[in-house]
């Protein structure tokens, strides 16, 4: 069987800062608006492209002591196929290539639950976080097209 080529799009869309009960808090957000997967060999890991996409948090106005956290989920347990078979989210994963003002945490997409990117450092107003993302080798049995998933966008205002 030869190599199906294979393009998926994973949409991404970004949530509001939560707003504290004592006060207003407020962050500028900058999320990638999509990642895509362009797999020639199924039986491979595919790397997304852009190769590096960038999660950026500036002028945050948090109540004192507190620290933003980026999270992540799926909207569906697998991508939209074209007809056929499907991919399941899981299968989605990203490497952190970098943080500024706060930790990175390397993760794997899921339905079920939000997964944390990145953790802000208290003092910081400013923060940025550099993704790697790959699709796992989705194996044989797919259908050649366009696979899509949205994914959502958690921002939080937490206490470390």
């Amino acid at each position: 069987m030869s190599p199906a080529r294979i393009v998926a799009i994973a949409l991404l869309t970004s949530a509001a800062a939560v707003v504290s009960a004592v006060a207003q808090e407020t962050v500028s957000i900058s999320v990638p608006m999509a990642v895509s997967f362009d797999v020639t060999d199924v039986s491979r890991a595919t790397s997304g492209g852009p190769q590096l996409t960038t999660i950026s948090l500036s002028n945050a106005a948090l109540t004192q002591g507190r620290a933003l956290r980026v999270s992540v989920q799926a909207d569906a347990v697998a991508f939209t196929p074209p007809s056929g078979e499907s991919i399941p989210a899981s299968k989605v994963s990203w490497n952190v290539l970098g943080a500024i003002g706060g930790v990175g945490v390397n993760g794997t997409l899921g339905s079920a639950f939000f997964a944390i990117v990145f953790q802000g450092d208290p003092a910081r107003s400013s923060s940025r976080i550099d993704l790697g993302w790959t699709l796992a080798a989705p194996g044989s049995g797919l259908r050649a097209g366009t696979h899509q998933l949205t994914i959502r966008w958690k921002v939080e205002s937490i206490t470390p």
